[in-house]
């Protein structure tokens, strides 16, 4: 079943105009209705005293707003999709948007290129892959919508990864073929069964997909840059991991290299939790 009701996210930088495209056509290509959130982090106090004064600062993020959403508007009454627009300080913007996010069922954001504001971009996806109980997706830097026949999962028999495999198999072409990852897998009774990888493959089998399971050895890599190059290798549509929520986003299940993928890598990279 595909997703029917898409969430994704933008700022008021002016970069994203291929980013919007692409999440209009994805969205017309699975008939789903299309929210675009127009985030804008109103700056502090403090911050504006410190390199001028606030109201000139206060100034330039309102027109930067409004023209941001003007333009949004325009795009929205021509093709017909809702925006939504949060307003507010940093803080309490990263509470409000995991509290949005659970009101669509995939959440997306595009490259780093296509921000303004990239370091909250990261505490965003960060947020709302943690706390919205919603899988995002990340799509990279020319990124153009087609069917995901080819889907790469990273293994490691946590509930995040079993929940990030139940999202990404509902984007899933049907009888697209899974190439399940298990990287330095060990059998143990609380994780992977006597052979890693083979449990799950099963179950994705009858659930009418082509399966493979592969067990590769890390040899001093991040397990993170053993999954991106064999997703590569492999020319996957969509590389699939789940979000653990014991340490920040660019040091979790995927390690340091999430730093490049969620900044824009290759190829779409979708986050379950």
């Amino acid at each position: 079943m595909a997703y029917k009701d898409i969430l994704a996210v933008v700022d008021t930088g002016e970069d994203d105009d291929q980013f919007l495209k692409d999440v209009r056509e994805f969205a017309r290509a699975g008939d789903a209705h299309l929210s675009i959130a127009i985030l804008s982090a109103i700056p502090m106090t403090d911050y504006a005293v410190a390199i001028g004064p606030p109201y000139v600062l206060l100034a330039d993020y309102l027109e930067a707003a409004e023209e941001k959403q003007a333009k949004v508007a325009k795009i929205a009454a021509r093709d017909g999709f809702e925006i939504r627009t949060l307003s507010e300080e940093s803080g309490i913007l990263l509470d409000k948007a995991p509290v949005q996010a659970r009101y669509a069922d995939l959440v997306l954001f595009g490259p780093a290129s296509a921000y303004a504001n990239r370091y909250m971009r990261r505490r965003l996806i960060e947020n709302i892959a943690l706390s919205s109980g919603r899988p995002v997706m990340v799509v990279p830097t020319g990124w153009g919508p087609r069917p995901f026949n080819r889907i790469v999962l990273g293994w490691n028999a946590t509930r995040e990864a079993t929940r990030a495999l139940g999202d990404a198999l509902r984007l899933a072409a049907p009888g697209a073929r899974v190439d399940v990852v298990v990287v330095d897998g060990r059998a143990t009774a609380r994780g992977h069964g006597s052979e890693p990888g083979a449990d799950i493959a099963r179950n994705i089998s009858r659930n009418g997909f082509e399966v493979t399971v592969h067990a590769l050895r890390s040899e001093g890599e991040r397990e993170s840059a053993v999954l991106a190059d064999f997703a590569q290798a492999k020319r996957a549509d969509l590389l699939v991991v789940g979000a653990s929520a014991h340490s920040r986003l660019r040091e979790l299940f995927l390690g340091g290299v999430t730093h490049d993928l969620i900044d824009g890598g290759p190829l779409p990279i979708l986050f379950g939790h």
